[in-house]
């Protein structure tokens, strides 16, 4: 049967119930620490550069780190714009709430490199300081915080650079803040300096997440612990996303199906992922399925709704937290506490 025809009679999940086995934090240590760092180093910073993965763009904004840097200039910088492109009225959206705060940046896409250093050049001359703009970069984790930080040092400084951090596709490669180096070149016009000084930072999970499904969308986008959430729940709930975006994303293995199974034997046959005897390798063949996604080859689409609706909502909820520092420690003691004595 033909996708076309298979498309017909096709009906897609309308809801995705979310397993009593998905974490509520991924707050580890190093997140408090740089946590604490930051509140210390910020007199000392003119703009803040808040990450977040334009794929989850409401996923990936914590709202205690918006607490914490309340009253600073900031841009919202959403990273990996390419990777959903497919959504067409997603920037539109997104500008509407920010203006003109949010930037939209890819490192696969050199005009929005060059379009943040002409914006923060301009912000080091309105600033006026001797000695350049000194500028933090914030998000949660595996949003491409260090990533922009290379890009924007490559770009801003002349001749051949090292990279100024590490990178990698798990959470959790920047431990620590680093110190402030220099990504963009100082040009004195009338005693004004307009170079500029980044800081990276460790990414910074929310101390507690209520929502399964935000759990989800961020290991889906490797902000979490490979393992945490098992390989095969996150693509079933890819596949429940990719239903309802485009059903046609992933044809080239099967017709449209609601059955994560068939879906993932599908990939197994056709990626080779078989054991002996021609069995299919699940595991592997979910792997297979998140590395797809994850490089953009299963559709680039946002997964977050952003309807006018379901924004204000967010910005209602995100704008007071529900849970302190406290109270989420003390959700997380009980929430682990739950799981080893198990069910009553």
């Amino acid at each position: 049967m033909s996708v076309s025809k298979a498309l017909t009679g096709f009906a897609p999940r309308t809801s995705f119930p979310t397993p009593n086995s998905i974490p509520k934090t991924y707050f580890l240590g190093h997140h408090h620490a740089g946590a604490e760092k930051i509140k210390t180093i910020l007199p000392q910073i003119s703009v803040v550069l808040e990450c977040r993965d334009f794929r989850l763009p409401l996923s990936t904004h914590n709202p205690h780190l918006e607490q914490m840097l309340a009253g600073r200039e900031r841009l919202v910088v959403y990273t990996k714009t390419l990777l959903g492109k497919s959504s067409k009225n997603a920037q539109q959206a997104l500008r509407r709430v920010y203006g003109d705060r949010v930037v939209f940046w890819d490192k696969a896409d050199n005009k929005t490199t060059t379009k943040l250093i002409d914006r923060l050049k301009e912000l080091a001359m309105q600033q006026g300081s001797l000695t350049g703009l000194r500028a933090l970069a914030v998000g949660m984790p595996n949003v491409g915080k260090s990533t922009l930080l290379n890009a924007l040092r490559s770009n801003g400084l002349s001749g051949k650079v090292a990279k100024a951090a590490q990178t990698g596709d798990q959470a959790g490669v920047t431990r620590r803040v680093g110190t402030a180096v220099r990504i963009i070149d100082s040009e004195e016009k009338g005693g004004v300096a307009s170079g500029v000084y980044i800081m990276d930072t460790p990414g910074i999970f929310q101390p507690y997440v209520e929502d399964g499904e935000t759990m989800m969308k961020v290991a889906l986008a490797h902000g979490i612990k490979k393992g945490l959430i098992d390989d095969e729940i996150l693509c079933d709930y890819l596949l429940y996303k990719l239903n309802l975006l485009d059903p046609k994303s992933y044809k080239s293995y099967c017709a449209p199906t609601n059955d994560v199974y068939e879906f993932l034997e599908a990939v197994a046959r056709k990626e080779g992922k078989l054991k002996k005897g021609g069995v299919p390798n699940m595991p592997e063949a979910a792997a297979r399925v998140l590395s797809l996604w994850r490089d953009g080859k299963l559709g680039k689409y946002v997964l977050d709704d952003l309807s006018e609706e379901t924004l204000q909502a967010h910005a209602l909820a995100q704008s007071e937290p529900r849970l302190s520092l406290n109270q989420a420690k003390k959700a997380m003691k009980e929430e682990r506490k739950k799981a080893k004595d198990g069910p009553v």
